[in-house]
C-alpha cells in the first residue's frame, strides 16, 4: 500500500474524518471514470461512486493496512455497480449473447495526437466505435478491460479487486479481448 494511502487508512481508523475526506480527494475521480466506464450513465456513476465512499468508510476498520488501499476501494465500487445492476437487469452469463445498448453516451479520454482533422475525425469515429462495442460487452468483460487498459492495473490487484484468482482474471481479460475483436471485425470498424 502507498505510504500516504496506509498513513491516512489509520488516521481514520482512529477517527480522522478528514483523513477519510483525503482519502476520498485521492480517489473520488479514479473512482468515478471507472464506474462511468462500466455503467456508461453519468448519474449511475455518481450514485454509486458515492455508495462505495459510504461503504469503505462503514468498513474501513476491518481493512487491512498491509495490502494495497486502490484494489480494495474499486472492490467496493465494482460490488456496488454488480449490485444495482442485477437489481435492474436479470442475470447475464459470460456464454450468453447481450443485446446491444446504442444509448450509451459514454466519452472515453484517448490522447489523440493526430495533426490533421480528417484523421481526428476519423479517430473519434473509430474511438465511438470502440466504446460502443465494449459497452455491448457483458459486465464482467467490461470490468477487466477497464480495470487493466483505463484503469492500469496489475493482474494481482485486478484479482484483489474481483475476487478472483489471477489465472481467471487473465482468461477473462483474454476472452474480453477476443470478443471485443469479433465483435470489431464483424461490425466492419476492423479489417484484419
Amino acid at each position: 500500500m502507498d505510504y500516504v494511502d496506509r498513513v491516512l487508512v489509520e488516521k481514520t481508523k482512529l477517527g480522522e474524518r478528514t483523513a477519510f475526506a483525503e482519502l476520498v480527494e485521492l480517489y473520488k475521480d479514479k473512482i468515478f471514470n471507472y464506474l462511468y466506464r462500466l455503467t456508461g450513465s453519468r448519474e449511475d456513476a455518481e450514485d454509486l461512486a458515492q455508495e462505495t465512499f459510504l461503504r469503505a468508510y462503514a468498513k474501513i476498520d476491518t481493512f487491512d493496512t498491509t495490502l494495497r488501499f486502490s484494489p480494495w476501494i474499486y472492490r467496493i465500487a465494482q460490488n456496488a455497480a454488480v449490485d444495482m445492476m442485477r437489481r435492474r437487469k436479470p442475470m447475464l452469463y459470460l456464454d450468453e449473447p447481450i443485446a446491444s445498448d446504442t444509448e450509451s453516451g459514454i466519452a472515453w479520454q484517448v490522447a489523440s495526437d493526430c495533426p490533421g482533422p480528417e484523421e481526428q475525425v476519423s479517430f473519434t469515429h473509430l474511438k465511438s466505435e470502440i466504446e460502443e462495442t465494449i459497452m455491448q460487452l457483458p459486465t464482467a468483460y467490461r470490468a477487466v478491460l477497464l480495470l487493466r487498459y483505463t484503469q492500469e492495473m496489475s493482474y494481482e490487484d485486478m484479482a484483489r479487486t474481483l475476487e478472483l484468482p489471477v489465472t481467471t482474471v487473465k482468461t477473462r481479460l483474454h476472452r474480453a479481448r477476443e470478443a471485443l475483436r469479433i465483435r470489431l471485425l464483424s461490425s466492419g470498424v476492423l479489417d484484419y
